[in-house]
Formats: structure tokens, sequence, C-alpha cells
């Protein structure tokens, strides 16, 4: 039994209240005489608890009406929680209409009730709450975690204000060094905080410098200096360094309001700040007021702008032309832009370098920017120019600027620019890495730019003269990939995991174990026939299909019980497929070769296997690109016969390497499926590249052969006309357009709307395809990318298009109890949905056919193709953790085979058996928390496989997710800033070297990590966690079985392991959640480990 214990404490202190707990809340009332605004109520509790009305402050900001500006009345409310809250906010001027809760991207679920908007939060956020599309009258919502530790008031080095109105000499305080500034919550300064010339100051708490003061933070010609917390109208930072700016927020209405200056000042950074000013938010500049020199190492991270006028981010105008400075090493990193307003042109852009005053900028960072829909102005402005009212001279340069995952949403961006100046002052080197405009990702590649056309124009931005080398890019290229092994359908954490469970005799797993088991595929008694030199057309199911299945199987099944026996006749099927020289290129050649996916698969499985010798594995290696393989060469022109088999002289991958412009697209993927799982097998980034570029509509690799061309021409009379589709004659393939682009690239085999570019042919094939990409999406997974959620979850929509029309045809359900069909036709992509079930008519890339109707042929019989359902299913409810709704026919596919034949094998229908790898109640079944793969790290590269106890599992070593995907909230929740490094570079919480090994470090309330261990025994265990704090914590771990042990541990600035509790566990694959509620003061976290508890009986 899991218990909660509670203690309310009402602070004595200026009315606070605090709440500790597992769930705690910490709130202030504002003091007597302080402005307030009645627009709205605010009340916070702990879910299901008393509620607490908050201070609502009066603040003021800015709105420019054409060219004049006018000062409105906005609301703040402040408080911080750990666990989660309710918040009610009542908008007293009437009733709410519409309701935004801002920012967008935090995608916080609210309910309007009259004039109440209410919503949840789990994280401390600094939101916008904005009722009936009223920006300037809304409520500015700042919640933060509590304070972990509170300076001692009567300490002589800290200079303590409590809750109240203070009131300083001169309307300043002036810190000096050494000293702690503490602003209580409920504490309002009437004065401006000048911390200049000093070093070793902090200024903290939950206070507020009043709004009526102008310039409230001012740091000058200061060194090492933090500040926390505090709300202010500016915070302006120059001449100095080591300087810390952490969750302050400032607001400023008057002219030349700039948030957060630097000027001149090396090494600052800002994290977890709300900039909403009545001009700049944030700016870099070098020589201005009375500061000199250039700028290095400045940081805003995790961050919120709001340029009511004036820019979101400004670098670079202010230097000193005479003495030419640089500002480098800039970064931007996970912000969100509220709004950018401004009607002058010479001042627009959300991210804007400005280069005058002869400053050379450079090594610039801007990476997951999310730009919200403001108001006027551009997105980016890269200009070196000369602007006579503030510089004396243009700017030198602006040099390696990165701009990646940016995205807008929004429809009132005027054009952005990017431009030189001269010969002699140039911008280059300016990189975009997955830039999206409202949901369309630019590259140079991208499928629909026609090729005369600049990819800046598809982002709306102006290239104009001496600029040199810009790129629009949505791969990084990975020159030096490295491939995870094995890591074609299953990880080594996959095997582990599936063995795990196989021992413990948990279910499914176990009894889809027996009739793997017991297949006749698995039969150690057959014989083995040497397959020879040649497979001629129509042979390709009876060597290549039959063996690869039971190479396959064998292959899984020596992971799983570790008979060597098992291991030798895999080996056996391999060597007796490893002498092709001659591969059929006739008929449907890519399809044919396609097929030998499954021995690539065991191979793959195999490899690390002492008795498949060395000599055996290349042979079988060089087998699949006979007569070698090249990137600059055409094999398949010189050596192919597509008339005479018997002439043919290549194999598998020169068959596959050009997929299948000709035919229908499923066709096509089987090629596609082959060369991607050859290329991790084959270590080869290229021909890895050539798959999964192809797919998604990119270009060829400058360093590969091109894709095939196009367009295709066709008769223009049909050759055969049925109620579904329409044949013409394939006359010719131009060579107009390079790498054009056929039917098995996903955004043509299925469109917007679900439907599949097969779907008037027969439903086998349709499934056929879809399971192909199932299958290639999991290659992708495994080697960290992902192709499962392009195009927006394209191949779930897909699945789920099939689906519905195939199991609606013979099984009833809840809203579609009869057989679901087409609502109508349509030739205009844009009219259909996959909602309003309209049927597009379209010609395929391949010119050969014309969809006309949905067929029926086929419908129904989904058995066949069924060995990816639980691959499929997995990855987008677990994994991805999508709401039930997205996968609904996904899921009612897998109930419905599980319930009609049981386990998923390797598909009923006897011609598909050699298709699909299958087995998925064993092999890809997940628990709800197993959205990662078990791993550690060596020197950088990732190593799956399981935890085994007993074992010290490293806290840095939590489960790994897929790096084109955002792991929070699947294998960790973190809050402070996820970054690669040495260890983890697929991107890691905050991680440090300590003592020659890499710790969790910045540890903060409500923060956990997954781990999936292998539980060898039922019963309980001892939980012991190493960790080192200044201060007491409180740790939690749970597992996905349901069960958890929290505990109160002690500080210990040194390494110390203590016991959490006994933690009862049953026997297989189970995930460990590693949580803490309350983080000490700089809490680190470096191991634990499980110790079996032995009952005497």
């Amino acid at each position: 039994m899991k218990k909660y214990w509670f203690l309310l404490l009402a602070a004595l202190l200026g009315g606070a209240t605090c709440i500790f707990a597992k769930d705690t809340l910490a709130t202030w009332k504002a003091p007597a005489g302080v402005a307030l605004n009645s627009d709205f109520t605010v009340k916070v509790r702990l879910q299901d608890g008393v509620w607490h009305t908050l201070s609502s402050y009066l603040i003021k900001v800015d709105e420019v009406r054409d060219t004049r500006h006018y000062v409105e009345n906005a609301s703040m409310a402040i408080f911080d929680f750990t666990g989660k809250v309710e918040v009610a906010v009542t908008y007293n001027l009437g009733e709410v209409q519409t309701a935004k809760v801002r920012p967008l991207s935090y995608d916080i679920p609210f309910q309007i009730d009259g004039n109440t908007v209410t919503f949840t939060l789990e994280h401390p956020r600094n939101l916008s709450v904005e009722v009936n599309g009223d920006i300037f009258h809304n409520l500015h919502l700042f919640t933060g975690s509590p304070e972990r530790t509170i300076p001692d008031k009567d300490n002589p080095e800290v200079i303590y204000f409590g809750p109240g109105i203070h009131t300083v000499k001169n309307g300043e305080l002036r810190v000096p060094s050494g000293k702690t500034v503490y602003l209580a919550g409920g504490a309002v300064l009437m004065g401006r905080v000048l911390i200049e010339n000093v070093h070793d100051v902090k200024l903290l708490g939950r206070g507020i410098i009043d709004h009526s003061i102008k310039g409230g933070i001012r740091i000058a010609n200061s060194r090492d200096v933090y500040v926390e917390g505090i709300v202010a109208t500016q915070c302006a930072t120059g001449g100095s360094e080591n300087v810390t700016i952490r969750n302050v927020k400032s607001i400023s209405y008057y002219g030349w309001g700039d948030g957060m200056n630097v000027f001149a000042s090396n090494n600052v950074l800002f994290d977890g700040v709300f900039c909403r000013n009545s001009d700049d938010c944030t700016t870099v500049y070098g020589t201005r007021l009375g500061f000199e020199g250039g700028c290095r190492n400045i940081t805003m991270q995790n961050s919120t702008l709001w340029a009511d006028v004036a820019h979101p981010i400004f670098i670079g105008i202010h230097g000193n032309s005479k003495a030419p400075e640089v500002l480098e090493d800039l970064n931007y990193i996970n912000i969100d832009i509220l709004d950018h307003r401004e009607k002058q042109v010479d001042y627009q852009g959300c991210m804007a370098i400005n280069a005058g005053d002869n400053n050379l900028i450079r090594n610039v960072h801007f990476e997951d920017i999310r730009v919200e829909n403001f108001r006027q102005g551009q997105l980016v402005n890269l200009r070196i120019f000369y602007n006579e009212k503030y510089c004396t001279a243009p700017g030198r340069g602006i040099e390696n600027v990165l701009f990646k995952n940016i995205s807008y949403t929004g429809e009132n961006a005027e054009l952005s620019i990017i431009e030189g100046y001269d010969e002699k002052r140039k911008v280059k080197n300016i990189r975009f890495e997955n830039l999206k405009i409202n949901g369309k990702l630019i590259d140079d590649n991208m499928p629909d730019k026609p090729r005369w056309y600049k990819t800046s124009d598809m982002a709306r931005i102006y290239v104009g003269p001496h600029v040199e080398n810009i790129v629009f890019t949505s791969d990084v290229a990975q020159s030096q990939r490295r491939f995870v092994h094995p890591g074609i359908t299953y990880t080594q954490g996959d095997l582990d995991r599936m063995k795990a469970m196989v021992e413990a005799r948990q279910e499914p797993y176990y009894s889809t174990f027996l009739k793997l088991k017991e297949s006749s595929y698995s039969s150690l008694d057959a014989p083995v026939v040497n397959r020879g030199e040649q497979i001629k057309e129509g042979r390709f199911n009876a060597t290549i299909g039959v063996d690869g299945r039971r190479a396959h199987d064998l292959a899984l099944l020596w992971h799983l019980t570790g008979e060597e026996a098992y291991a030798r006749k895999a080996v056996e099927y391999l060597n007796a497929n490893s002498y092709y020289t001659n591969t059929s290129s006739r008929g449907t050649g890519p399809l044919d070769n396609g097929k030998i996916y499954l021995l690539i698969d065991a191979a793959e499985m195999m490899r690390g296997y002492s008795g498949w010798t060395r000599q055996d594995q290349q042979r079988f290696k060089d087998m699949l690109v006979y007569p070698g393989y090249s990137n600059t060469e055409n094999y398949s022109a010189k050596y192919a016969n597509y008339l005479d088999d018997t002439k043919n002289g290549v194999t598998f991958y020169w068959n596959i390497y050009n997929f299948d412009a000709a035919r229908f697209g499923n066709q096509g993927l089987f090629a596609a499926r082959s060369m991607m799982a050859m290329a991790i097998y084959l270590d080869n980034e290229i021909m890895y590249d050539r798959a999964y570029r192809y797919l998604l509509g990119m270009k060829h690799r400058k360093d590969d052969l091109p894709y095939p061309s196009g367009p295709a021409i066709s008769s223009d009379q049909p050759i055969h006309v049925s109620p579904t589709m329409i044949d013409y004659k394939l006359l010719q393939r131009k060579n107009d357009i390079q790498d054009y682009g056929y039917d098995e690239q996903l955004q043509y085999y299925i469109y917007p709307n679900g439907q599949c570019q097969e779907s008037s042919r027969d439903q086998g094939h349709v499934l056929a395809g879809l399971h192909n990409y199932v299958a290639i999406a999991e290659m992708a997974w495994n080697q960290g990318d992902s192709l499962y959620s392009s195009l927006d979850n394209r191949l779930l929509l897909g699945l789920e298009w099939s689906y519905r029309y195939n199991l609606s045809s013979i099984q009833s359900y809840k809203k579609q109890e009869t057989p679901w069909e087409p609502t109508g036709l349509t030739k205009d992509m844009n009219e259909v949905t996959f909602d309003n079930g309209k049927y597009l008519q379209i010609k395929s890339r391949s010119g050969r056919w014309e969809s006309v109707n949905i067929s029926s042929h086929g419908r129904g019989d989904v058995a066949g193709t069924g060995g990816t359902r639980e691959m499929a299913l997995a990855h987008y409810a677990v994994r991805s953790g999508l709401p039930a709704e997205k996968y609904t026919w996904l899921q009612r596919y897998r109930d419905y085979m599980i319930e009609r034949y049981g386990c998923e094998n390797w598909g009923v229908a006897p011609n598909w058996f050699y298709e699909w790898t299958g087995w998925g109640t064993l092999t890809k079944r997940l628990t709800p928390w197993m959205a990662g793969d078990p791993v550690t790290f060596s020197t950088g590269k990732r190593v799956s496989g399981l935890h085994q106890l007993p074992s010290t599992i490293l806290a840095a070593d939590y489960d790994y997710y897929c790096i084109s995907e955002n792991p929070e909230g699947h294998t960790y929740h973190n809050i402070g800033t996820v970054r690669g490094n040495e260890y983890r570079p697929d991107g890691a919480v905050e991680l440090q070297k300590i003592d020659n090994k890499y710790v969790v470090v910045q540890v903060e309330d409500g923060e956990w990590m997954n781990y999936t261990v292998n539980i060898p025994k039922s019963g309980a265990y001892a939980v012991y966690l190493t960790y080192s704090a200044n201060s007491s914590s409180h740790v939690a771990m749970a597992s996905d079985q349901g069960l958890e042990i929290s505990s109160s541990i002690p500080s210990s600035k040194k390494w110390k392991e203590t016991k959490l509790g006994e933690l009862s566990l049953s026997a297989g694959a189970c995930v460990l959640r590693l949580r803490v509620d309350k983080a000490g003061q700089k809490l680190c976290l470096s191991a634990f480990r499980l110790e079996k508890v032995e009952r005497d009986r």
C-alpha cells in the first residue's frame, strides 16, 4: 500500500501558504498598498485540496496601434509548486468566449465554464492566460519550483527583505561584493538593484522590484553574479562576466524598455526567463553606453520572449568601429517567441543579426525555437548594414549561423531578409536544419520545390547579394554513423527482453515462444540444400523465401534459449545461400530480390556467433552486392541482363538499388526494405541513406548514384478500364527531373487522407505495402531515425484507413456497425481527409494506373499480412504514447487477430510466410513504460542490452529513445537543459563527469528516468541508491508492475549508498523508474543496485 503523509504549514511571514509533502504548494499575499488588478480572480490547489486565492498584481504593458504607443493594464500572479495542481482563472469582466494558455508548445488542455478557465499543471511554467483574444489585458501566471534554501535573515552577509513594501535611499540599492540580497515572496522593493563594480553577488527570492521602477536590475563591470526568481522591468548586463540570470521575469511598458541587454560581456547565461518588453527582449552588443569590448559565450535557454515592439532577439548593431570587435559563441536554445510587432522594416526580425560598427558576428546557434503567430515583422533578419542613426560604419561580417529545429506557425510574417554589404563584408555559412513553416519542412531537396526555385523562396526569405553558402537541410549529415548491432528488426535490448519474459514464463511471450519452437521452420532435422550460384525468375520464394524464414526463426531461438544447435542450423542456411552470382533481373526483379530480407535479418542476429567463421561471413556479405558495391559506377547497367537469366551478372543490391519506378508501390518497398537491412548489416552509411532519403522524398546524396529520373510518359488512351482502376501503357521515362520520386515514396504511397496508392487494385497488396513500411520504420527507429512519425504519422494514417475499410466488412464495432465505404469521389487532394472519407482519384507516379474507386477485392482478408501488427501498435501506443483514438483500427486489428488466431506468428496465409519477421506477441509486445531501449554507453557509442542483476546500474544509463524524436516524457522527465555530450550523444539529461564517471546532476523536483531490467526471480528486492547532496532529498523507485517505494535520504557531500526500501517484483523484463520527489541542494545521482532479499522460512 502506498502511504502519503501531508503536513500543512501556514507560514507566519506575510500570510504565505506552503504545503510540504509529496506535492507542495507555496503562495504569497501582496502587501497592502501595492497596485492590484481585479480583472481576474486566480485560485490554485493541490489535487482535491483546498483552493488558495492568489494576489493578482497590476502590471503595465505597451500596445502599439498604428505608430502610437498606449499603456495597457494587465495582470500577474505567482506561485510555486511540485507535483500536480489545479488552476482556476475567473474573468471578472464578462463571459469567456475563447481562451488561450500560452506558450502553445506546452499544449496545456483547459476547460471553459462560464467566465472561468480551469487547467492542470504538472510542471512549473511561465504562462499567459488570454480570454476573448485580448493579449493586452491578459493574466501573466508565473509558476516555479519551491526554493530549496532560503538565506538566514540574521546572517550579516544577507540583505533580507521580508513580505511588505520596502523603500531604499535615493531609490537605489547598491550591493557590495560577497553579499546576497533576498526578496521574499510578498516583498516589493521600491528601488533599483545596482550590482556595479563588485563580485560574488546573489539576488534571490520570489519578490518583486516594483513595476514603476525603470531599469530594475543593473549589472555593470562585475563578475560572478547570480540572479534568480525576481520580477523586474529590466535586467541589463554590461562589462561583466560569469553572470547567471535564472527564472527572472522582465515586463516593461515605457520607451526603450529593453528586457535583458548584454553589452561587452562574457559568459552570461539566461535560463528559464520570461521577457515581455516595450523594446528588444534580449540583445547582444559590443561597445555601448560606457561599456567597451566584444561579447563571447552568451546563452539564453528554456525561455519565453514577447516583444510588444521591436525584436525578440537582436544581435550586433553597436560596437567600436575604430577598434573593431567580435561578438561570438552566442546560443539561443529551447525558446518560445509569443509575439513580435514592428512596423519599421529596419528593426524587424524575431531572430535578428544586424552587423554594424565594424562588428564581426560569428558562431551563433539558434535551436529548438518555436515562433507563434506574431502580429507584424520578419522571422529572420541577417544583414550587414550601415544604419547612420546608430552606427558609424557597416559591420565586417556574419559567419557560421545555425538555425536548427526552428518552427513558425502563423500568417503575418513579412518577407525575411538575408543580405551582405559588399565583397569584403559578407554573410556566409548560414545553415537551416529542420526549418518548419506552418508545418512544412524547408529543405534543399524538398519534394514539392520546383527545381528552378531557390529553397529560400519556399521559406519566404529574400537572399540578397554578398551571401555565401546558405544551406537548408532536414537530415544532418552522418558521415561517421555508428550503426547499432544487432539493429535490423531487433536490438540486443529486444532480444534480452524476449529472453527474460520467456524464462519467467510471462504471457503472451511464453506461449508464442512455444509455437515458434514447434514450427516446422524451426526444425533441426530439416535438410539444408546448397542453393548454388543462380536464382532464376520465379524461384525466389522456394529458395531465399523458405531459407530466410528458417534461418530467421532459428537465429531467434538461439538468442532465446542459448542452445547452440539452433545457431549451427541457422548458419547452415546462411552459408547455403552465400554463393549467388546471378539473381534474376527479369520481370519483377526488385520485388523478387527484395525477399532476401529475412536472410539478412538472420545474418544480423548471427554476426556475433563464433561458429560462423569470418570467411563465411565475408562470402555472405560479398554475395549481397555481387559483383561489388559502388556508389559512383552503375554495375546494374554494366552487368545486369533483363532478358536472359543465363547472362545476368548481378545479385541482390543491383536489382533493388533503384527501387521500382515502373510498378505498384509495394514492389519498390520490398526493395527498399532489403536495401536498408543490407546497409545496416554491411555498415554502409551511403546505402542506408539511399533507402531512407528516397522514401522520405529527399534528393540523393552527392556521393551516391542518382535516383530514377522522370516524369513518366504514358499513352493517352487506356489499355484497360475497370470499375476501380484505369490502366495505361508506359511509353518512356524522361530525364527532365532528377530524383523524380515514384510510388513507393511515403508521400505518394499513402495520401494525406490515409488512402493507399494501391487501394484501387486490391486489399492484399495494400496491406503488404503498409506492413513493409512498418518493417522499414522499425529498422530506422533502431538506428535512431524516425520514419514512423514522418509526414505527421502518415504511416499510421494509412494503417487506420485500410483497417477501417477491411475490418468493418467482417465485424461490427461501436459507431461502425456497418461496413465503412468512401463517402464520395474527388480529384482534388485538398478535399480529402481521413474524417470526411472521400476517395481520391489520382494517377500514379509511374504513369501506368489511375485510381477510380476503392477495390473490394480481398476485402476482409487481413490474416495474411499479420507479421508486423504488434510492431506497429507497440510503436504508436507505447513508444509514441499517442491517444488511443489515433490508433483505433490498428488496435482493433491486433485484437481481432489475437481473438481469431491467438498469438502472432509469421502470417496465416501460406503465400506470405516468408515476407515478415512475425512472432510479434513475443518480439514486439511492450508494457506501457517500455518506450525506450535499455542501454549502456561506451566512448559515446550506444550499446543495447537489458540491465542484468546482480549489477550496479549507472544513473546515466537510462533507457534510450530515438534521437529523431523528443525523449521527454517517454524515457525520462527533465526540467532543465537537455543536450548531448561525449557520454550520451543522443541528448541526455544534465550529466557531468565526476570522479571519472558520468553522473546525473542539476536534479530538480519531479524528474525521473526509466531503466529496463531483467528480474531473474520473483520476490522482494532491496534497492540501494548512490548519491551526494548538500541537503536532504526524497526519492522513489517505481516499477511498471504497479508498486513503488520511497524514502527520504539525508545530506551527504561525499558519495553515499543508502537503502531506499524493499520493492516486490515479478520475474521477467521490468521497467524501473527512479523518481526524485524532492531534490536536495546539489543532488547528484550516481547509480543504483537491487539485491534479492532472502527470507527465512
